[in-house]
């Protein structure tokens, strides 16, 4: 800084003597004697210097006040940094952490375990703690799991949390679980935990007071100074010099606690001081602020100080100049006063100032240099004067502003067919000609003289260099010139003539033209190759192995992709652009080429275009190697086969699509055959043994023993057959994703107790060891396809597991899946089985005998039943005769409290109910199957008496065949309906197609039952 105001000082100083100079020129100075202008120059010089040295030291003090302001500044904007940057990651932990696997799934003690565990989840944290959405604390990780921690509902933070949906960062307080009456002061983080838009937790962190202050350990604080946080409402968050003022106000005294402004600095007074220079910033992010402070005082007393000195040694320095110039003063008028009068050799003496003997000196020396200076400029003179005449350039000299009297050089003047020599208006002869003058053209044009270099340089002082003119003379020759000319200027800066130079150019100008035509017919070759090159889709190379060297064509640039001049020089600029692993091979082929010092080699590869597509390209290249066997150089074509290799592609795909339809096409044809086989076994046998029943009940009395088992008999095997046509049609129309369900919330578990009670009073798992684990677990689903489902999978396990094996079932969840699994001690699955086991008509190994019956169809069912649940089933075997274990996994619901009522079970109790069919035989049966169970039953057989009926009974349930004389069943349900009746209405059909569900539900009917009556399904209508 000093050196820059000395700097100043000389600056100043040299202006001023130039306008000094300038006002002498104008002002009559006073005639006085040297003495006297000693005193004024000292005057002049001391008086200002000492005033602008006071104003340096006072810009020195104002530049160490803005600096330790930027100062103050930076270590508050530094500090607020790293708040904010402790807050924002803090927000970020937590926001991560809302995420947590075991967190969404509602696993409070998980989570809790995956928090402690931790060793430190942010070292400024104090603690993590859970939230419900009410302000009710789930856990604290300071405290064991399952303790009471505290509240947060009525925080201003938690409602503006609730209300935002945003993080939410408080300002100092007693933390939430200060149920000691510590008092400790924290600072807290909430992050909400958002499902589907809703808030399902609130998740936080507890920063206390104390970790802020070692945060501020870390900042520089200016010596002698403070560094302070403090929150929204003004309170002391950390503080460098008092910790022990956290929580109190007393921030409001400075200039930060008010106003908008997020950062600045001004003076202010401060804890007992007179006044501070203090900076603050803001914390947007929480609505914090930082404050940096120091004493104002002593700064102050020492800019005060240095002004003071400044002023004091001007004073000094003033007095001790003016005594000295006026000693000075007499030891320089006398000599000077001899030396103009007598001259240098008239001062003899020994002169005390050095200055004037060396004046005296220098006037000496200067009349020596003269005579020297002559002899120089004469010899300058000739030597340019040989220069000039002597020169292959042609020279010309414009001795005045006109250009009327010039000076030409023979070189020139052989140009221009002139004499050489001094011609003009100054009185010689203007050049004789030696023949025409030639034309000065441009550009094919005549250039007139006011557009000449020489002349433009004089008369408007404008340089040119590197003009190119052409000579034409009258026998046709042309001479091509370089011009250039310089003007000469004045002391004033107007030209006073110029300086011109020409040279010949014209050998140049041949050869550049030659060189132009000989580039025209290169470039004209070089289309017709790189549009062979694009027509054939083929591209040239030229490698060097020992400088690692190579040179593209445009055309094997194009089929790369790339520009010629983006390609980089060596081997590396062709690997990088080729496939990994085709490099690898084609350089392994590269190698084992040179290894037998082939001349030739060929190799296919996939080329990478910047825009990611690949291009197959097919290389031929010719070797050729040095006197020591090492490879020189590698020249080769490359063209391009994408096409065909897209050809080979497609033909090898498509053979092998023609192969993969062949093995699907046998292996269908083969499932067909087995499944027709399997059917007509499946039919034949139950068909048998209803028409050996018929004969016995033929020949015995009905009453007979015999008779009662020839009607159970029928019974089974017409159930049996029953299921075959249900499964055949279920199959069918899950195949065509014909099935809809009937979604309700149904607990699991439920519906396999049912399922298997059914199976225990139906005898089927009388020879099998049952174990059940059962967990409640909720579904949304149809229960008539679950327990479809389930029964599939047990009577699969009944079939495939010999007598007294076991059979284990189990209901429970899986995180947010619902688990059944039926685990057997059977014959198990083949290896080759597991795979296929869920496509249509595959079965296990199966005996001679075929005691296990079944189409290969049920299993099929299961998959596309769970499937269309939104679950998944799996098969699972150690190998034959190891057992079998199948699993079914569904979406699990929590279900609502109409759901657990709706599910409950009530008391039995006896219907009335009607039962409207034609056919005799069906009516009979359902009326005395409903009989035995307790219920009251009416029948008709007809629409018209079975609307009149119902409209009389008024009964709990109707069964309603679709198919009736008089009216329909649809028109006695719409009639029913129109009436106002409540009463449950199951239409009975032969038909179960999804279009006649959809009907029968559209014309009033609660369900639809396909015939033969489910009694199973029909228990459940009947409650």
């Amino acid at each position: 800084m000093q050196s820059f105001g000395w700097r100043r000082v000389a600056t100043i100083t040299a202006h001023a003597s130039k306008a000094l100079r300038g006002w002498r020129l104008r002002v009559q100075w006073p005639a006085a004697s040297l003495g006297a202008y000693w005193v004024l120059v000292i005057v002049i010089a001391t008086v200002p210097m000492a005033l602008y040295v006071s104003y340096l030291v006072y810009r020195e003090t104002l530049a160490a006040r803005t600096q330790l302001e930027e100062g103050l500044r930076r270590t508050a904007n530094t500090f607020a940094l790293a708040v904010e940057r402790e807050l924002v990651s803090s927000i970020d932990a937590l926001s991560i952490l809302a995420y947590a696997e075991s967190l969404q799934r509602h696993d409070i003690a998980r989570f809790y375990d995956t928090l402690t565990r931790w060793p430190t989840l942010r070292a400024s944290w104090d603690h993590a703690y859970l939230a419900a959405p009410d302000g009710r604390v789930l856990f604290s990780t300071k405290r064991p799991l399952g303790r009471p921690v505290g509240e947060l509902a009525g925080t201003i933070e938690f409602e503006q949390l609730r209300t935002l949906r945003e993080p939410v960062i408080s300002d100092l307080g007693v933390s939430y679980d200060d149920t000691a009456g510590r008092g400790e002061l924290v600072t807290t983080i909430q992050v909400p935990v958002l499902r589907d838009g809703r808030l399902q937790y609130v998740l936080g962190a507890v920063i206390p007071a104390s970790n802020w202050q070692k945060l501020m350990r870390d900042a520089s604080v200016p010596s002698g100074g403070f560094l302070s946080l403090y929150d929204g409402n003004s309170r002391i968050i950390a503080h460098s010099l008092d910790p022990g003022s956290l929580g109190t106000g007393e921030q409001a005294a400075l200039p930060w606690a008010t106003g908008d402004a997020r950062a600045g600095v001004r003076p202010a007074p401060h804890r007992g001081s007179d006044a501070m220079y203090a900076a603050w910033q803001r914390v947007p992010l929480a609505g914090w602020g930082v404050g940096v402070g120091v004493e104002a005082g002593p700064l102050d007393r020492a800019q005060l100080g240095a002004i003071a000195s400044a002023l004091g040694a001007g004073l000094l320095s003033f007095s001790i100049g003016l005594a000295l110039a006026l000693v000075v003063a007499r030891q320089v008028t006398g000599p000077l006063r001899q030396l103009a009068l007598f001259g240098p050799d008239a001062v003899r003496r020994n002169v005390v100032v050095r200055e004037i003997a060396v004046l005296r000196d220098a006037l000496r020396y200067a009349a020596e240099q003269r005579e020297l200076a002559r002899q120089r400029l004469q010899a300058k003179a000739d030597e340019f004067e040989a220069l000039f005449n002597g020169s292959p350039i042609g020279l010309v000299i414009a001795q005045d502003p006109d250009c009327r009297s010039t000076l030409m050089n023979p070189a020139l003047a052989a140009i221009l067919n002139a004499s050489p020599g001094r011609w003009g208006h100054d009185g010689h002869e203007r050049p004789r000609s030696l023949g025409a003058s030639p034309k000065i053209m441009r550009y094919g044009r005549e250039l007139p003289p006011s557009e000449r270099p020489l002349q433009r340089a004089c008369l408007e002082g404008l340089e040119t260099r590197d003009l190119e003119l052409e000579i034409v003379y009258d026998d046709g020759r042309r001479v091509n010139l370089l011009a250039y000319a310089v003007p000469l200027r004045a002391a004033d800066g107007r030209p006073r003539g110029a300086v011109g130079a020409f040279v010949d150019i014209t050998e140049r100008k041949q050869a550049e033209r030659r060189l132009i035509l000989a580039e025209r017919r290169l470039r004209e070759s070089q289309n017709l190759v790189e549009l062979a090159q694009e027509a054939g889709h083929v591209g040239f190379f030229d490698y060097h192995f020992a400088d690692d060297s190579a040179v593209w064509t445009s055309g094997l640039a194009k089929l790369f992709g790339v520009e010629l001049q983006a390609v980089e020089p060596g081997a590396r600029g062709w690997w990088r652009r080729v496939v990994k692993e085709d490099a690898h091979r084609t350089r392994a082929q590269i190698r084992e080429a040179i290894a037998r010092h082939a001349d030739r080699a060929t190799f296919e590869f996939r080329a990478i275009r910047p825009d990611g597509t690949l291009r197959w390209l097919a290389s031929r290249a010719l070797l050729t190697y040095d006197d020591a066997g090492q490879p020189w150089r590698m020249v080769g074509v490359c063209v391009d086969v994408t096409d065909q290799k897209l050809v080979e592609q497609e033909r090898a795909a498509l053979v092998a699509r023609e192969q993969a339809a062949r093995r699907e096409a046998e292996n269908a044809n083969r499932a067909k055959d087995e499944f027709l086989a399997m059917l007509g076994h499946e039919l034949r046998n139950p068909l048998g043994a209803i028409a050996a029943a018929v004969e016995v009940l033929n020949r015995v009395d009905h009453r007979h023993e015999t008779a009662a088992s020839a009607r159970r008999i029928i019974a089974r095997q017409t159930s049996h057959l029953a299921r075959l046509m249900n499964d055949l049609l279920d199959m069918a129309r899950a195949t065509a994703g014909k099935i809809t369900l009937t979604r309700q919330p149904v607990n699991l578990a439920q519906l396999v107790r049912r399922t298997l009670g059914a199976m225990e009073v139906a005898g089927s798992l009388r020879q099998h060891k049952l174990s059940v684990e059962y967990h409640d677990v909720w579904i949304e689903a149809d229960p008539v396809r679950m327990e479809q489902v389930i029964t599939n999978l047990l009577t699969n396990a009944v079939k495939y597991t010999p007598a007294d094996g076991s059979i284990h079932v189990r209901v429970g969840e899986d995180g947010e899946q619902a688990l059944l699994e039926v685990r057997d001690t059977g014959i198990g699955l083949a290896p080759e089985l597991l795979p296929r086991i869920f496509d249509l008509f595959v079965q296990g190994e199966r005996a001679l005998d075929r005691r296990q019956g079944g189409l290969g169809i049920g299993l099929t069912l299961v998959r596309r039943l769970v499937e269309l649940h939104g679950g998944s089933v799996g098969a699972h075997s150690e190998g034959p005769n190891r057992g079998s274990t199948f699993t079914v996994r569904l979406p699990r619901i929590h279900p609502s409290g109409a759901a657990l009522t709706r599910t409950a079970p009530g008391p039995s109790n006896s219907k009335r109910v009607v039962v409207v069919e034609d056919n005799d035989d069906a009516r009979l049966a359902i009326e005395s199957l409903l009989t035995l169970a307790g219920h009251q039953v009416r029948s008709a057989e007809d629409g018209t008496s079975g609307l009149q009926l119902l409209l009389e009974e008024d009964p709990d349930l109707a069964l309603v065949d679709i198919g009736l004389p008089g009216l329909t069943g649809y028109e006695i349900a719409q009639r029913v309906r129109a009436a106002g009746r409540r009463t449950t209405l199951v239409a009975l059909s032969g038909y179960g197609q999804p279009q006649d569900v959809e009907r029968a539900l559209a014309a009033g009917f609660d369900a639809h039952m396909v015939k033969p009556v489910d009694v199973t399904q029909l228990q459940r209508y009947l409650g």
